[in-house]
């Protein structure tokens, strides 16, 4: 026989299941998301910011023909304007104007252009670069820890012992 407070708790157990289950149908009438264009072809400028970056590339999305580097998706640009038209430009290693190719995850990369309001960037020009040379910090370890003490007293003027 259950006791009346197990059988209470039990149902409040399936009270809780039911309000934590999703209430979404087995097919779903919403639109789906409005995925991100990967070539920018209208631009409002007023709501852009200007974006310009020296990374290295994250991921590769051949399927849409961008890259994500910094953690922003890269697209290519092709806005007629009133001046004319402003399209990506990619440059290689040495600075000479090249086609559009595949990079890979790893590479560094200069990327200017404008951050878009959906959070991707449309890009002015694509740089490939040399890797980032790091400033190497100096470290050398002090092999008694007694002279590390006196060099400490020592420089802010105490007595030496």
């Amino acid at each position: 026989m259950i006791s009346p407070l197990k059988s209470w708790i039990r149902a409040a157990l399936a009270g809780a299941v039911l309000v934590a289950a999703p209430a979404e149908p087995a097919w779903s009438a919403a639109p789906l998301a409005k995925e991100v264009p990967a070539r920018v072809t209208q631009i409002g400028f007023e709501d852009c910011e200007p974006f310009q970056v020296r990374a290295k590339v994250m991921e590769v999305r051949p399927e849409r023909g961008t890259f994500v580097v910094a953690e922003r998706e890269i697209c290519e640009m092709d806005v007629f304007t009133g001046n004319g038209r402003l399209q990506t430009v990619y440059h290689d290693l040495a600075g000479q104007p090249d086609s559009k190719r595949q990079y890979r995850v790893g590479q560094y990369l200069f990327v200017k252009g404008y951050l878009l309001p959906a959070g991707n960037v449309a890009a002015i020009e694509v740089r490939e670069i040399e890797k980032p040379k790091e400033a190497r910090v100096r470290y050398k370890p002090i092999a008694n820890q007694a002279k590390a003490s006196r060099r400490s007293a020592g420089a802010g003027g105490g007595q030496q012992p």
